[in-house]
Parts: structure tokens; sequence; C-alpha cells
């Protein structure tokens, strides 16, 4: 019975070796005893800071990629091996802030807030898609923009230029530039901007345009305070899973112990824009998705959060904007820890995977081979990468090495595949990551 048994796994291996060097390279007929074979090893357990989620879900929309097609690549690695983790966060700070405004607002006057001297007023005309068409707003004079100071006791909005508490005598702006000249510098949106004067101190403002606009043409209206103590800064993950009910936000203001409550919208890469609910837990602020709403309607492009804080920081106004951008995905495969080593002549020639698939979609995985020197460090030889479109009933997926390139590096084993990344690429979003997957024995 034993023997039966010891056929029987022989058989399978000569089986599972047979649909490997289908792919592989061909083995000399005239050669008697073939210099390739192929061993099942199994991937380490993950670590605690690895990215592996064994829960597959169907993506909820249309993929970007739908290509069929296997490819490999292969890049030759040289030098001690540093690992080069994934980026799970974003960190971003802000000393300016910015309102969405239409013409008629512009018109009729807009507030302002500015707690330095010498801020920069920047109004960009900005594209609408509501008509069924796009409509692009005019862009504004620079000359045709008046911005004033309000007294603390009125209203910034909805007042003449000429009313009580505001000076109309007392210029405020030291220079301005238009869309042309800002072109000329790189900044092709046709904005105009204002530099505003050192007699510009702290305070509330109020920014009126003369020139006739149209009444819902959309407008940004950008602050800039240059060298501000003043930064709202934001930490937060840089990919949500899509059913996420939500957003996770480190917020600080520097030079500040002041409690705020933020304003939070959420972006998506279509332009379509949802005002968030923000709950405080802990030290962290929790954005709150509605009922219903999707984080992305599209896998082109990323979602992102807008968030603004208004406050009093020694008596200054202080207004900023800042912003998390996000990548939003659904956990689709993931990676079975057996997989089937192919050797030749010793050395490694490739890696067969299976992975389980929640449905068909191309899928791409990639790593790092590393080698072993007299010193016992770790180098790197190269790093492979392959893609194809896998179905539930055909999910294995090969990573190729190069045999000839590990014998020119003159490294002895342990080899091992590191940085061991799966991604889906009808989402473009990572899905797994695992730091030191394999160690490669023959």
């Amino acid at each position: 019975m034993h023997t039966l048994s010891k056929l029987a796994s022989v058989l399978a291996l000569s089986g599972l070796l047979a649909a490997c060097q289908d792919e592989a390279t061909p083995i000399d007929p005239k050669t008697n005893a073939s210099p390739m074979y192929a061993k099942g090893l199994t991937l380490a357990a993950p670590s605690n800071t690895d990215l592996v989620d064994s829960n597959i879900a169907s993506p909820t929309l249309a993929p970007i990629n739908t290509s069929t097609d296997y490819i490999s690549f292969i890049t030759p690695l040289y030098g001690e091996y540093q690992a080069s983790a994934p980026q799970l966060e974003q960190a971003s700070q802000s000393d300016e802030y910015w309102v969405n405004v239409t013409g008629a607002q512009l018109n009729a006057g807009v507030g302002l807030t500015m707690s330095q001297a010498s801020s920069l007023v920047r109004i960009a005309p900005r594209g609408d898609t509501s008509s069924g068409a796009l409509m692009h707003a005019e862009a504004i004079a620079p000359e045709r923009v008046q911005i004033q100071r309000v007294s603390p006791n009125q209203s910034p909005q909805g007042k003449a230029a000429n009313s009580s508490g505001i000076n109309t005598n007392e210029s405020l702006v030291k220079s301005m530039a238009n869309a042309d000249a800002l072109a000329s510098a790189g900044l092709t949106d046709d904005s105009s901007a204002l530099q505003m004067s050192a007699k510009a101190t702290p305070g509330q403002y109020r920014l009126q345009v003369s020139q006739p606009l149209t009444p819902s043409a959309n407008y940004l209206v950008n602050v800039k305070e240059k060298g501000s103590p003043y930064q709202l800064s934001v930490k937060a993950s840089s990919a949500i899973a899509a059913d996420a009910q939500t957003l996770g936000l480190e917020l600080a203001l520097s030079q500040s112990d002041n409690t705020f409550v933020p304003q939070a919208t959420l972006k998506q890469a279509d332009g379509d824009m949802q005002p968030l609910l923000m709950v405080k837990q802990g030290e962290t602020w929790q954005a709150v998705i509605p009922a219903g709403v999707a984080l992305s309607s599209t896998n082109a492009g990323f979602s992102e959060v807008e968030i603004t804080v208004q406050t009093q920081v020694d008596g200054r106004p202080v207004q900023r904007t800042v912003k998390s951008v996000f990548k939003s995905y659904v956990n689709s495969a993931s990676i079975k820890p057996e997989v089937l080593t192919v050797w030749d002549k010793g050395l490694p020639n490739q890696i067969n995977f299976e992975l389980s698939v929640a449905e068909a979609g191309r899928f791409g995985l990639s790593g790092t081979l590393t080698g072993t020197n007299a010193e016992g460090q770790k180098v790197a030889i190269l790093r492979t990468q392959a893609a194809n479109w896998l179905t539930p009933e055909s999910p294995k997926l090969k990573l190729m090495l190069d045999p000839k390139l590990i014998q020119a590096s003159g490294l002895q084993p342990p080899f091992e595949l590191n940085e061991l990344e799966l991604q889906d690429q009808g989402q473009m979003a990572r899905l797994s990551y695992q730091a030191t997957a394999l160690i490669l024995t023959h």
C-alpha cells in the first residue's frame, strides 16, 4: 500500500511538471536526464505588517483593463537589498484654502478670511457639465476685482462696495496678474491673481467682481498664505475598501490647540461631490459615508476627501483646506499559500501561483528575488512581474525567474522571493503585499 501511495505521488508530480514545462524552457531531447524538475513549496505566514485578506468579493465597478494577453518582465537588480514597502498612508499639509462659488456670488460679493498680510488670492474659472454639455466659465480681468476689509460688526457677504464698515479708499492690492501672465508662468487654467499688500492685515475681507458674469458659471477662489505658521495637516489611508462606512482622518492645525469642527466633502473621480458628516472619535475624525453613496463611480482615477477648518488663533481668523486622495477597491482575489516551483540545474526557473478569484478579470503579480553573498547579506538579483486574464476556473499565474542571471550574480542560497504583490489591474488596485513571501529550497 505504501508503494502504491508513493507511485501515485510521483505520477501527480510528473503531471504538474509536464504542465509547467508547456510554458517553460524546453528540455533538450538528446539529454537522458532532464535538468528541470518541480517542487511544491508553501508561502511564509504573513506578518502583522503585511497586507493579506483571504475574504474575496466581486468588484462593483466596470474594469478598465480587460486585456487577455499574458505578459512577463524581468528586471536585473544589483547591490544590497533594500526593502521597499508600499505607502499605506498619505500625509499632506496646507497653508491655503479654497471655496467654490458661482458668477452670481462673485458679482454680489464673497467673504474671505486672511490670517496674515501679503496673502495671494487667485480666481480660476471652472467647467460645468450639469446641462449635458461642457460650459467653461469666462476668465476674470484682475482689474475688475475689488478686495476690501470688513469691520467686525459687518457681514462680509451681501454688502455693496460702499456700505458702512468697508473702507473704499484704502488700496489693499499690491500687484495683480491676468490669465496671460499666469499662463506664461505655467498656470494655464485662465486664472487671475492678486497679491495683497502689507496693509491687508489679519481679518475679514470681501471680494467682489464688477465684470458681469454668467450667474451659474463656476469659479474657484483660492487664498494662499505662504510661510504661515498655521498649517492644517491630514493623515489618512491611501486605499479604502469600497464598502467602508467611514474614513479615518488625523487632523492637526499647527501653532494651535483650538478645538474645531471640520467640514468635509467627498469628491469622486468623475467630479461628483457629496458632503460628509464628521464625527470625533478619540484623537481622530471619522468622515461618515451616507447610506447609498459609493466611494467611487469609476475605477479610473482617484477619489478625494476635502477638509476645511475655520477657527481663531490668538485673535486671528484662520481658514484652511486640505485634501486626502485615496483609491477605492474591492478585494477581488487572494493568493493561495501552496505554490509549485520549477528548477533548472538546481536554480529556480519559475514560480507557479494559484489564486482565489471572485470573478474573471486581469490580475498581476510581482516580486523581488534575492540571494546571499559571502558575508551573509541579502542581495537583490531581479524583479519579476507578470499579468494575465484569470477566471475562477483557470486562476493560475506564473512568475518567471532567470537561472542565468541568478548564476551570473555569484550569490548563494537561500534565495528568497520578497515584496510579493497582487494587483487587480481592472481596478488598478493593490490587493495584497507580503514583505518576505517565500524561501526557495530545492
